[in-house]
């Protein structure tokens, strides 16, 4: 038996009740699926209960949908400075003064200054200059000191060793005289510990042979006679034989008197200004 529809009035298919998908709704059909006035069914587009349908169901109805709580994003830390390490005034002024006084011990330690007086090297030196001295050209060690550590042990003899060579003949050095206190000579260096030194004829030997000395003023005018150089000692002359006290006066230079080697003249400048050379006695 078929129902007389009113005219114009839409027929609204139903399935199960509910209205079929895409099917549109009037308030008589929602009444009678069930469903609120004038809204559509969400979850049937979107998929019963899944979470878009839940949400925009929440959204819907009024209810308040839960939000997942917002994380604030952590910012990255700087990066620590790098310690700043401030020295005092005070302390830079302390380790500037400790290395002044460190420098000028370690220089007087191993460089000395020596004023000339007389003309006993002429004419290699004259008085009043300024000469440079070495004092570590003759740095050395007696071996045998360390025997007088021992009780009843007296070594009769120096065992010396030479950290950097040693003196050699023709070297002009500064040392204290073993008769004088408180002065300093300067001559050269003649005869080494064994050698037999002679003067006679206006020429000096040495074992015998005479040397070639072109540095002299001029010849020795008196002898003197033949002598071995005992170990720990020197024999020195100057380099004007006529006008010098050396080794023909006070007798055998002890090395441990010995301040250093010239090494050059600083002032005045002049003919004689400069280094000191060495002297090349050959064979």
């Amino acid at each position: 038996m078929s129902e007389k529809l009113e005219d114009n009035q839409p027929v609204t298919p139903l399935k199960n009740g509910y209205p079929a998908r895409g099917a549109h709704l009037t308030p008589e059909n929602d009444l009678e699926a069930g469903l609120p006035s004038n809204q559509s069914h969400p979850a049937a587009d979107a998929g019963s209960g899944s979470p878009l349908a839940t949400a925009t169901a929440q959204l819907l109805t009024g209810d308040a949908a839960a939000v997942a709580e917002e994380v604030a994003p952590v910012e990255p830390e700087a990066p620590a400075a790098p310690p700043v390490h401030v020295k005092s005034f005070w302390r830079e002024v302390l380790e500037t003064v400790l290395l002044t006084v460190m420098i000028f011990f370690l220089v007087k330690g191993l460089v000395a200054n020596f004023r000339i007086l007389g003309t006993s090297m002429e004419p290699n030196f004259h008085t009043d200059q300024l000469v440079l001295v070495n004092k570590a050209a003759y740095f050395h060690v007696d071996v045998n000191s360390w025997l007088k550590l021992i009780p009843g042990v007296h070594p009769d003899s120096q065992n010396i060793t030479w950290l950097f060579g040693g003196p050699k003949r023709g070297d002009v050095v500064i040392f204290e005289p073993p008769d004088v206190v408180n002065e300093d000579y300067i001559k050269r260096v003649i005869g080494l510990p064994g050698d037999k030194v002679e003067v006679k004829n206006g020429k000096v030997y040495i074992n015998g042979t005479a040397l070639d000395e072109p540095y002299i003023r001029e010849a020795p005018f008196s002898p003197y006679n033949a002598t071995v150089v005992p170990p720990g000692h020197l024999f020195v002359m100057g380099d004007n034989r006529n006008a010098s006290r050396d080794s023909r006066s006070f007798g055998m230079l002890p090395i441990d008197l010995i301040v250093g080697k010239a090494l050059m003249v600083y002032w005045p400048t002049g003919p004689q200004w400069g280094v000191v050379p060495d002297v090349k006695y050959g064979s």
